[in-house]
């Protein structure tokens, strides 16, 4: 019989998570252990240890241009045993309110979709778009159009990378705005994409000359809280299956 030669101890599974910003992120990565900042700035790279895996985040930023970049630069320096595309999303049906988690069936891997069963979170069908859906008119047009039960902008960029180098994917995301929702200011009003950043002055300039806005924005702001630590349990579920 042939002697088995001492490996060591096996590698942890590698999980990549992928969040447009670390405002969406921040409450999972509290939970991890040994957290390590791989690559500082806006978007930063973070890597941690959860539920005995290795957790590496990359933050894409919002939009086509910023995640390309991004998923590009990181996947040429990891290569995960599975990636999940997470986040928030704006809902389109109906059903769907702000703090509900929805897994988007057509951009999941089918054994990784299986691990979901038990995770509080509904399945639907995902859309990826070039821009914000920002009032009810849009969002009820963008689903007649494509069927699809919620929409973002980088998950459909994230999964051609994750097909050509041959990465199961999961797609998980939390809702920030129901389709009944009209977002309370502009996303191109309160947000820069060439730094990535919010335009705080120019928010506050917004909700000073309509104040009647102050306070439909600041539920935004508290259902963005809401649906962050919803959609950080889910993740926490899910990275124990799989």
């Amino acid at each position: 019989m042939k002697e088995e030669q001492n490996q060591g101890p096996a590698s942890k599974r590698v999980i990549a998570i992928t969040f447009a910003l670390p405002e969406e992120s921040k409450d999972f990565v509290a939970r991890l252990g040994n957290v390590r900042i791989m690559r500082r700035g806006s978007l930063p790279v973070i890597s941690g240890e959860y539920a005995g895996k290795q957790i590496t985040i990359c933050h894409t930023g919002v939009g086509e241009e910023s995640c390309r970049t991004q998923i590009t630069v990181f996947l040429q320096n990891t290569r995960p045993d599975c990636l999940i595309s997470s986040g928030f999303a704006g809902g389109l049906d109906p059903a769907l309110r702000a703090g509900d988690v929805i897994v988007a069936t057509n951009f999941s891997d089918g054994v990784l979709l299986s691990k979901t069963a038990e995770v509080h979170a509904v399945k639907g069908m995902l859309t990826t778009q070039l821009q914000v859906a920002e009032t009810v008119a849009d969002k009820a047009a963008l689903a007649a159009e494509t069927k699809a039960s919620s929409v973002d902008m980088e998950t459909g960029i994230i999964s051609e990378f994750c097909a050509r180098r041959g990465i199961p994917m999961l797609s998980i995301r939390g809702i920030s705005d129901g389709a009944g929702d009209d977002l309370p200011v502009s996303f191109s009003i309160w947000f820069d994409p060439s730094t990535q950043k919010p335009r705080v002055a120019a928010l506050l300039w917004e909700l000073a000359l309509h104040p009647l806005k102050i306070l439909a924005f600041a539920k935004f702001v508290r259902g963005i809280s809401f649906t962050r630590l919803r959609l950080t349990d889910a993740l926490a579920e899910l990275i124990e299956k799989i």
